[in-house]
């Protein structure tokens, strides 16, 4: 086959136009840092690069699903720990109220104070949390504590997805709590009782027993908070790593690897002019000008 000066001069412009084209991509992912623009450029890391980011999507409801259950873990915990406060210095002032030492108007005295606890632990009962109320479950519009008296709530506890088929499940609520039944009788109704003994001149020694075991109910169901708590913080922990994993398989799809950019870009660079620069001394010289 002869070759004749258009054939080499058409091979010469071919390679210049792949160096240019070589050039131009690389300059692109430089630029936007992503290894392609569309999806013809890389169909199959497209893909890949949707499964990546479908998997983040999924990891960060996660997370937010771990965070709001610590969030409420945390909340709820602390409205515990002031019910606890309560129904030790009740039973402090029980002790103390069934001393026979007292009268009855000390008595008397010591049931204004019940009184006052009572309307505390109430308050607790109400504890405001977001758009609802702590201890309302999942029916979050419901006051747990209205007029003296123990509401009916919905028991159902909030959950909180996170992972594939685990759960968490928050079921400690104003029932559950308040509604603990000692002798028949609630929370409230066992400082009621205690206050009416105490408002009545009565020795209230007989109510320490229902306040020790009301006491230690709560007890037990920050035990529950606390547990669920660590397990939320547990998986919260997990999380964070699965997805800085699967930021960094997302990253290793996509994105540009400047270093070996600049060092292809440079490549491409000393290309281009080696080929000019041998194209110089087989083309004539108006050409090589004109392509220059």
């Amino acid at each position: 086959m002869r070759v004749t000066h258009q054939m080499v001069s058409q091979q010469f412009i071919n390679q210049l136009n792949r160096n240019n084209k070589a050039m131009e991509t690389l300059q692109g992912q430089i630029t936007s840092g992503k290894k392609f623009e569309r999806v013809s450029d890389s169909p199959s890391a497209v893909l890949q690069g949707l499964t990546h980011r479908s998997s983040l999507a999924q990891v960060e409801q996660y997370q937010k699903n771990a965070q709001d259950g610590i969030d409420w873990s945390t909340a709820i915990d602390g409205a515990l720990g002031n019910v606890t406060d309560v129904l030790h210095r009740i039973r402090e002032l029980t002790v103390e109220a069934s001393n026979d030492s007292n009268n009855e108007s000390d008595r008397k005295t010591f049931a204004v104070e019940i009184r006052s606890l009572l309307d505390q632990a109430g308050n607790i009962a109400n504890t405001a949390y977001g758009s609802g109320y702590l201890f309302s479950g999942t029916d979050l519009n419901t006051q747990p504590y209205q007029d003296g008296t123990l509401q009916q709530t919905n028991e159902n506890g909030k959950e909180w997805t996170i992972g594939k088929g685990i759960s968490v499940t928050g079921n400690v609520n104003a029932a559950s709590v308040f509604g603990f039944s000692v002798d028949g009788k609630n929370l409230f109704e066992t400082m009621d009782a205690l206050a009416q003994s105490l408002e009545n001149g009565e020795n209230p020694g007989s109510h320490l027993n229902s306040i020790d075991q009301q006491l230690e109910h709560v007890i037990t169901q920050r035990t529950i908070v606390g547990t669920n708590q660590n397990m939320l913080e547990l998986a919260a922990n997990n999380l964070d790593q699965t997805h800085l994993l699967n930021q960094k398989m997302l990253s290793n799809t996509e994105d540009t690897d400047i270093a070996k950019a600049f060092t292809e870009m440079t490549l491409q660079e000393t290309a281009l002019k080696a080929a000019l620069s041998a194209g110089s001394k087989m083309m004539q010289i108006s050409l090589v000008d004109f392509l220059r």
